[in-house]
């Protein structure tokens, strides 16, 4: 339902090699610290480089060797990204007495996340060399519109979800937010010093850009600005379907909440995974992977209730720690100890993740991490949660899927994977998912297929025939070209020799008036 907002698809071509270190065009990354949000990007600067572009990424330090895995410069941002307000902002912006659950989202401290981080931000960017063509940012990151804003060069955002629309909320919910004192106060601190109002075409945790938003899904999974709010602030902005952002030759982060995440404990563990999986499948046996992602079992959802963001779901008063256990128990008794499976099974950092429940079953494989790409390639169906890189990774190998979905995007993701016949949804998992109703699911997507695509399996058949439109997307080359198609409209390519490869690529129509950083309207040149 909706419009899909895409555009006719770019001609790739080579970028010209033969240029001087200082001719490189720049390209600053800004992100969110989280797994699902990371990842994608890293695709994208590894084909940037491999053009020739010049990367600076900032995010948090213990996802710098990803991002230098890529080809990026790492820089912190300064102070660090915060997930709840800090005692400074307390003290200026809270009234005494405030109930703490007020002021304790994530969605209470963008604003003033912004306010802190602009000011070593700017000093840190006005330093690099050559000077930043672009911004590339999560649309969590408020502080990259602004900084794009006072540096003059346009700002693209990256989308790691279906579309806008997952994020939508009712208005009433968005009102409230921004009129809290603590959301106000950094709103009109940053537009009073900077001249830049960052909700005057956005919300908190949703900053797209009027300039371009890579989005990383296909048309069919869209899903555009609703109604309301979301279609005032930002419905005529151009979304771009970029599909599967996931490049196996780059570095990833398997979870950005586990410490040893990157180091050699976690490259044997892969490997050893991956052995017993192949070991099973030499053996006669199917594989199943089951991953309830990086979120529920964070520090920050694994002892505390989901609240606003899984009231939907029937998970308002549930912790991410009895989600998970709940649906690893159910899963122990689905398919444990069975002769022809063997299941890869994702723990997450927490230690005490197995503790009261019943001992692991022979034929279960579990880690703290799992390396996700490579199980893909290999289990013929995936238990999981369905954020949005987890779906797309899935459909895009052709993997069908059970879905326990918990807040967010999730549930609506399962919804998309039910209604192109790839899998099953079990929305308020807590009252739907059960060891009988996963066992039957599950039974029905490793039924066997009884000739080529799939077929006679109607799941294994409908997830291959979405991986195949997941390719025709572009995946990280197309990504690549529309970031540099949004700096040459601005800047010209004689300015930047690595945009000669861009010539003749953009298409008719592409270089179109539309609202710019300033809030102004223009035609580039």
């Amino acid at each position: 339902s909706g419009q899909a907002f895409s555009s006719p698809p770019l001609r790739h071509s080579p970028v010209c090699s033969a240029m001087s270190s200082n001719q490189a065009c720049h390209l600053v990354f800004m992100n969110f610290r989280a797994t699902g949000h990371v990842n994608p990007t890293l695709s994208i600067v590894a084909e940037l480089r491999s053009r020739g572009c010049q990367i600076t990424y900032f995010v948090h330090e213990e996802l710098r060797s990803y991002v230098e895995a890529a080809g990026a410069s790492w820089r912190p941002f300064r102070p660090e990204q915060i997930k709840q307000l800090d005692e400074a902002g307390i003290a200026k912006y809270v009234p005494e007495g405030t109930p703490k659950e007020r002021y304790s989202s994530l969605p209470h401290c963008q604003a003033r996340e912004a306010e802190l981080l602009l000011p070593a931000l700017l000093e840190d960017l006005a330093a690099l060399e050559p000077k930043p063509a672009a911004i590339i940012y999560d649309i969590f990151v408020a502080a990259a519109r602004v900084a794009a804003h006072m540096l003059r060069v346009p700002a693209i955002a990256t989308l790691t979800m279906p579309g806008p629309g997952v994020m939508a909320k009712p208005d009433a919910v968005e009102d409230a937010w921004e009129a809290e004192p603590w959301v106000d106060g950094p709103r009109r601190a940053i537009l009073e010093k900077y001249g830049f109002d960052i909700f005057k075409q956005g919300m908190p945790l949703e900053s797209y850009s009027p300039v371009m938003n890579l989005v990383t899904t296909i048309d069919e999974l869209f899903i555009p600005p609703v109604l309301g709010r979301q279609q005032e602030s930002f419905g005529d902005f151009p979304f771009e379907m970029v599909g599967l952002l996931a490049d196996p030759s780059v570095k990833r982060i398997s979870n950005a909440h586990v410490l040893s995440a990157g180091s050699a404990d976690e490259e044997t563990a892969a490997m050893s995974v991956i052995a017993a999986v192949d070991a099973a499948q030499r053996a006669g046996k199917q594989a199943i992977y089951v991953s309830l992602g990086t979120v529920a079992t964070s520090n920050h959802y694994y002892r505390k209730p989901f609240g606003h963001f899984g009231r939907e779901n029937g998970l308002a008063d549930t912790t991410g720690r009895q989600i998970v256990q709940h649906v690893f128990s159910c899963c122990f008794e689905a398919f444990g100890n069975s002769d022809d499976l063997l299941v890869a099974l994702s723990l997450g950092p927490q230690e005490d993740i197995l503790d009261g429940l019943p001992p692991l079953p022979a034929n279960f494989v579990a880690s703290k991490t799992m390396p996700q790409l490579q199980l893909m390639s290999r289990c013929r169906a995936f238990l999981t949660h369905a954020g949005a890189n987890s779906m797309h990774e899935a459909l895009g190998h052709g993997v069908p899927m059970v879905v326990v979905p918990m807040f967010g995007d999730q549930p609506s993701n399962g919804d998309a994977i039910v209604k192109c016949g790839a899998g099953f949804n079990f929305r308020s998992p807590m009252q739907s998912v059960t060891a009988e109703s996963l066992r039957a699911a599950m039974g029905q997507l490793l039924e066997p297929c009884t000739g080529h695509e799939g077929a006679g399996n109607p799941y294994q058949a409908a997830a291959r025939a979405m991986a195949k439109k997941l390719a025709a997307a572009g995946g990280p080359r197309r990504a690549a070209d529309l970031v540099l198609q949004s700096v040459e409209a601005v800047v010209g390519p004689e300015d930047h020799p690595v945009l000669l490869g861009m010539q003749g690529a953009t298409g008719k129509g592409t270089r179109r008036g539309q609202a710019d950083e300033f809030g102004e309207s223009r035609v580039w040149k």
